[in-house]
């Protein structure tokens, strides 16, 4: 059972495991993520290491507007950053297509989360680090519920705070993107959030911690900061 504590027996910027073991592999991931976007269709408007990135953005920015101290926020950043790695693990032609996916498709891409946590157990097999704990444990759990409809059926008292944040910002990442079988939903920051509120709400979402991203979110878009982090 995970408790809501977030990752601060480590510091990511000065640890030297994670720089010169983890960083580089968080790195040459997303060179071959993006690889990967490139083999997919020119219009293709969801850009797999693009949103990583703005995920990853996010999640530090989410950190620190609710106080947490700097090394925790980067931690999270850096663990958040190759989520989705496992999606180039899948054949390239399942993502792209115009109609709203069936509930098999959605299954079979959502097993990303399984192959990409595959990848760094096998990678760092040998190797105990706490930073290796929290990555794999926010690449398998990002699209769990807390309610066990998720992915893997967990339900919230086996999600970790870390694990809870990453899956409420990387959803509100991919509703703004704009897909065709989205037709006229509002994609809009305001809109998104509404979406996820009133429509996923507790059964989906950490809303205490839906409500802290949200207003760091509302407070960008207040202010016009949007641009690409969305």
């Amino acid at each position: 059972m995970h408790t809501n504590t977030w990752p601060d027996n480590f510091d990511f910027a000065t640890d030297e495991t994670c720089q010169n073991i983890f960083r580089p592999f968080i790195e040459e991931q997303l060179k071959s993520l993006a690889a990967y976007d490139a083999q997919r269709p020119e219009n293709h408007t969801y850009i797999f290491h693009e949103h990583a990135a703005r995920v990853a953005e996010n999640t530090y920015r989410t950190c620190i507007a609710m106080g947490l101290r700097e090394k925790i926020a980067n931690n999270m950043r850096w663990a958040v950053l190759p989520h989705d790695i496992g999606k180039q693990k899948l054949p390239v032609d399942i993502w792209d297509q115009e109609e709203k996916p069936t509930g098999d498709v959605k299954a079979y891409r959502r097993t990303h989360t399984t192959l990409g946590a595959d990848i760094a157990k096998e990678r760092f097999s040998a190797l105990n680090h706490p930073f290796k704990d929290l990555m794999i444990d926010i690449m398998l759990h990002h699209h769990e519920q807390m309610d066990g409809q998720g992915t893997l059926g967990l339900t919230a008292e086996h999600l970790s705070a870390p694990v809870r944040l990453a899956a409420i910002v990387e959803a509100y990442d991919g509703y703004r993107i704009w897909r065709p079988h989205f037709e006229g939903r509002d994609i809009s920051p305001p809109g998104v959030l509404k979406r996820m509120r009133e429509e996923k709400g507790a059964q989906i979402y950490d809303m205490d911690l839906f409500e802290a991203f949200a207003k760091m979110k509302m407070d960008d878009y207040k202010q016009g900061r949007l641009l690409q982090s969305h």
